[in-house]
């Protein structure tokens, strides 16, 4: 697949985020100088997106600084790697700096190369290399990108077209679509939400009619290559014409949950439980302690339902504290996502010295 890659100049929280695209990010010529700021980039991205780090001749406790708080993986030679004593090898991956189109590429390498075509970087997709590529090149070069897809995608349909399963940032399943070359090539360069309409027999830009737009976040190809998957934050009221949030009809989900407790948070019915909660930090607080507190006494007992009772109430509490804030619980996700990136376990604050 394709990598982009950002300097550790470059490398903001918007721009990581950004260029999250496909799933992997690497972040080069990183400087001791750099690792406080990367640091806070990362805490704040990490979950999301596998970092790639080339972090040079950093000592190693700032290398596991920068995985310890989200890194994926740290981009050097094999000696470097042998020569840690606290990184695991298996957090590391050595990259081939490669301009010979036939040359042999080694196992658990990536590839960098000077003047990227997209042939190329769909042969190396056919062997599972991933290819490191300037992201400044791709603003520059949406096309390269749009000719990857074509070359790697497959199809079995009379129209060529690529089925597209497009997703919430929970992975709640909105609806499908078709994708061609130029849909797919309009979604990148633009970050939204677009598709083949067969009834308009062109473009489908979501809800530039209806105001139902698509934030992209993602896209995925299946192991066959023959299907797409687009990861989008979905504009009120949904992604089907029938105005309701996903093409499945309802169904209870916690995002349906996070949707009518939202809804609660801002209506101004007095009588609203919800809405006091919001508006009453002193509540919420006590409500999330009492509620802390009864599902750890419930978690001693032998009783799964009572267990799950006291888990909802936790649930509950915490989203209200949550959305008030503007937080979704994507970001919770990501978060503990980036927690499971540590390389060396946090003490627990109760364990004895």
């Amino acid at each position: 697949m394709i990598i982009p890659t950002l300097t550790a100049d470059q490398a903001t929280p918007e721009k990581v985020q950004d260029w999250s695209l496909f799933g992997r990010l690497a972040i080069l010529g990183i400087g001791s100088q750099h690792v406080a700021t990367l640091e806070t980039t990362i805490k704040k991205t990490g979950g999301g997106v596998d970092l790639i780090l080339e972090t040079g001749d950093l000592p190693e406790e700032d290398c596991l600084k920068l995985l310890n708080v989200g890194g994926s993986l740290i981009l050097c030679d094999a000696a470097v790697a042998e020569a840690y004593e606290t990184i695991p090898v298996d957090r590391t991956v050595q990259c081939l700096d490669i301009d010979t189109p036939d040359q042999a590429v080694p196992k658990d390498h990536v590839v960098r190369m000077t003047d990227p075509q997209s042939n190329r970087i769909a042969e190396l997709e056919m062997a599972r290399v991933d290819c490191l590529i300037d992201a400044e090149f791709l603003v520059e070069n949406n096309d390269v990108i749009t000719s990857f897809f074509e070359q790697v995608l497959v199809s079995d349909r009379p129209d060529g077209l690529w089925s597209t399963v497009i997703v919430d940032p929970l992975g709640v399943a909105l609806g499908l679509a078709y994708s061609n070359a130029d849909s797919l090539a309009y979604a990148i360069e633009n970050r939204v939400g677009t598709y083949y309409s067969r009834s308009r027999d062109g473009l489908w830009i979501k809800g530039e009619t209806s105001g139902a737009t698509q934030q992209l976040l993602g896209i995925r190809f299946d192991c066959d290559r023959d299907c797409l998957l687009f990861r989008v934050t979905q504009a009120a009221p949904g992604f089907c014409h029938r105005k309701s949030y996903t093409c499945f009809g309802k169904y209870r989900s916690i995002q349906t949950v996070m949707h009518r407790l939202v809804e609660r948070i801002n209506d101004n019915d007095p009588k609203s439980f919800t809405r006091k909660l919001a508006n009453d930090a002193a509540m919420l607080e006590a409500k999330l302690l009492e509620e802390a507190k009864e599902l750890s006494e419930a978690s001693q007992a032998d009783d799964d339902y009572e267990i799950a009772w006291e888990a909802a109430d936790v649930l509950y509490f915490s989203l209200v504290a949550m959305l008030k804030n503007g937080v979704t619980l994507d970001r919770v996700y990501d978060e503990l996502s980036r927690r499971m990136s540590r390389v060396v376990r946090r003490k627990n604050k109760l364990e004895k010295e």
